[in-house]
């Protein structure tokens, strides 16, 4: 009698996902247009566990709105990405030294603000795929911030690669650890390459140029990021 009802649970599943694939687009993820103003279109593919605790078996419910979890994570991980790719981050970094007792500490924030941002994010084309929600997030950017893109790839900046790992516990926090990671440890490999001490504290700016590459490896996210780096100003312990 159990296995009979298993059968008809994952029988019932089954149908459930294919009808909500074939509205999902539609009704949670609407694909507003922006026909104004129309630069350049970002497109990235993104994931999302079907779990809320991968490897555990916590799974969503039938009880439970269906897929709300991995939704929400999507809604959460595309603006943090695209607002890198768009607006690019300027950043603080501060080395971590015992010697002198000083904490490891980056910080970030976007170069101009955009509050809309998240709101002209497009999700398309949704599957499932090893218990994960897939789908590509678009942005459209405006001719001002095409423009702006254009200026960085024109630019003298150096185009670096780096990787980073956060705890998988957290969700989106975990990535956004994995991707701080990946890109504190590029800004400190090429600083490294222009001076010989280690510094006070590093001063620039940064924008993502590729697909963010989002994966699990023991436990742990792993992200890795193609972005230019423009290292404006290194503080150096014997300056006041």
């Amino acid at each position: 009698m159990e296995s009979m009802e298993r059968f008809v649970q994952k029988r019932l599943k089954n149908i459930i996902v294919c009808f909500f694939l074939v509205f999902f687009s539609c009704i949670f993820f609407p694909q507003t247009s922006f026909a104004h103003d129309v630069g350049d279109k970002i497109r990235i593919p993104l994931w999302a566990e079907l779990e809320a605790y991968p490897g555990t078996g916590k799974a969503v419910q039938f009880d439970d709105d269906l897929f709300a979890y991995p939704i929400s994570r999507l809604k959460e991980v595309a603006p943090f990405f695209i607002e890198g790719m768009v607006c690019g981050w300027s950043f603080s970094y501060t080395p971590s030294d015992k010697t002198r007792g000083v904490p490891e500490h980056f910080d970030f924030v976007p170069l101009y603000d955009f509050d809309s941002l998240p709101q002209k994010i497009v999700y398309k084309e949704p599957w499932i795929k090893d218990s994960r929600l897939y789908c590509w997030a678009e942005f459209t950017t405006s001719s001002q911030e095409a423009a702006w893109r254009k200026a960085w790839e024109t630019s003298v900046y150096r185009r670096i690669s780096g990787k980073g790992k956060g705890l998988l516990s957290a969700g989106f926090d975990g990535i956004k650890e994995a991707a701080l990671n990946a890109l504190k440890s590029a800004v400190r490999e090429h600083a490294r390459m222009m001076t010989k001490n280690k510094p006070k504290e590093i001063i620039g700016e940064i924008l993502i140029t590729g697909e963010p590459l989002i994966g699990i490896r023991s436990g742990r996210y792993v992200v890795e990021l193609d972005f230019f780096l423009n290292i404006s100003r290194i503080i150096e312990y014997n300056i006041y």
